[in-house]
């Protein structure tokens, strides 16, 4: 019985211009760099970390229905080595991706914030002034009270932490209380000259604000 003749099997089609670029925009997809993390600082900046080499530009996208759909506005832009961005509004939602010089996105999306989501910052605490006395003994010793002001502004009362440092050492914390407190009592200091630093901060449960300025005694011999 005769044997079929092979058959040649057949040419696929061309690809469309659509099938094409899906396949390019695919390609590109999997070679793009992470995304860039996205964070709102108050009043009203977006800023970002940025490791990598840097993209042409960052495109700002903008959401004016609360992140159903995202415009391109005119001028939202920054150069590649830029790392924070100035929206006109802080309502809404943003996010940005880098681009090439052909405008073709080489980054994934970032993470949407909007502005007004910045936490307001924590004041930090003014050390206005210090003294010590000298207490007879056997052995002598000295009281410190070290004199302070804090504004929590739309911070509730909490707590102020005290941290000392002797002699030029770390600064260790020695104390924590109430945040409307006008001054600071460290009891039995020392029994001999030194030198002590004080800078304090205003804590709230896992909410923690910036030190305050540093003020230096020297304990002197009476």
């Amino acid at each position: 019985m005769p044997k079929a003749l092979p058959q040649n099997p057949r040419p696929n089609p061309p690809w469309t211009p659509l099938q094409r670029r899906t396949w390019l925009a695919e390609r590109r997809k999997h070679r793009l760099l992470p995304a860039p993390v996205l964070r709102a600082v108050y009043p009203d900046l977006l800023q970002w970390n940025w490791d990598l080499p840097n993209p042409y530009k960052w495109n700002v996208w903008l959401s004016l229905d609360g992140g159903v759909s995202y415009i391109l506005v005119n001028g939202y832009w920054m150069y590649g080595d830029a790392r924070q961005f100035a929206p006109d509004g802080a309502g809404e939602l943003h996010y940005i991706v880098g681009v090439d010089v052909n405008g073709h996105e080489i980054t994934h999306h970032s993470n949407a914030v909007r502005p007004d989501d910045a936490p307001v910052p924590i004041n930090a605490p003014v050390i206005i002034d210090a003294g010590y006395g000298w207490h007879d003994g056997p052995p002598a010793y000295v009281d410190i009270e070290v004199s302070f002001s804090f504004d929590p502004g739309s911070y509730p009362d909490a707590s102020v932490e005290i941290w000392v440092s002797r002699d030029g050492g770390d600064f260790v914390l020695v104390n924590t209380m109430d945040s409307f407190s006008p001054s600071f009592y460290y009891a039995h200091a020392t029994e001999n000259e030194a030198g002590f630093d004080f800078k304090m901060r205003y804590v709230n449960g896992a909410i923690t604000g910036p030190f305050s300025n540093v003020l230096h005694v020297e304990v002197v011999a009476p």
